[in-house]
């Protein structure tokens, strides 16, 4: 998060949280559509140096989203290298797997005050599995990412970031603390679901200062509202 300054810190009432997938060298086997929400390294650190000095009134967060093996080796360092932390959610039947995070990964990252939470067990979409499954997504995985680090579990990201009655109720009813979608927009300060912006390769040095500073027309933030509303009622 981007540290505020006191009067900042009164003045606030929304967030800005960022939402990146894989950084730096795009590993084989990433399809064309994921392959639209890799960064490459220069560019994410060209980002978190704009986070540092970016001038704005709401604070910004930082997370990932798969739990690639990249955020350990690319992302933390730099995060680390500027003061800044993030938050990682990773996929828990993936971890161990060649290209993602395993327990060591994600104890150094615990370990250099960042934060983990859940993206599910196989990153499915939620809305297309059975209550079983459900199950295993938002309760079993959370608790096997758990045993791994020693840490209890609070935060859950949304696979494909869809969702829907069904699946928010499930939510409601887990350990979850927050849940992170993929709306878009900015975030309440204080909230439960928690809209993010998807770093894009078509971003460019100033789409992030376009973000954090220009606030929604009133046109956008209503036409947003209305879509995660008729996703939680779906």
């Amino acid at each position: 998060m981007l540290k505020m300054s006191e009067s900042t810190q009164v003045l606030a009432t929304e967030r800005l949280i960022l939402h990146f997938h894989g950084v730096g060298p795009v590993p084989d086997g990433i399809d064309s559509e994921q392959r639209n929400y890799w960064c490459e390294e220069d560019r994410f650190k060209s980002i978190l140096d704009s986070v540092c000095t970016l001038s704005t009134e709401i604070p910004i967060e930082i997370t990932f989203d798969d739990g690639n093996i990249s955020d350990a080796i690319v992302a933390l360092p730099a995060l680390v290298d500027r003061g800044l932390t993030a938050s990682f959610f990773v996929c828990a039947g993936r971890v161990g797997l060649s290209g993602y995070l395993d327990r060591s990964a994600m104890i150094d990252i615990i370990s250099s005050n960042m934060d983990i939470g859940s993206h599910g067990w196989g990153h499915v979409d939620w809305r297309r599995v059975n209550d079983k499954m459900l199950d295993v997504e938002i309760d079993d995985a959370p608790k096997k990412i758990a045993d791994a680090i020693g840490r209890a579990i609070a935060k859950v990201s949304i696979p494909f970031g869809s969702y829907d009655r069904r699946v928010v109720r499930r939510l409601q009813r887990s350990e979850a603390k927050a849940v992170f979608t993929s709306d878009g927009g900015r975030a309440p300060l204080t909230g439960w679901m928690l809209p993010r912006e998807a770093f894009r390769t078509s971003w460019d040095n100033a789409t992030l200062a376009e973000i954090a500073t220009r606030p929604l027309s009133m046109k956008a933030s209503i036409r947003r509202s209305v879509i995660s509303l008729i996703k939680r009622l779906r």
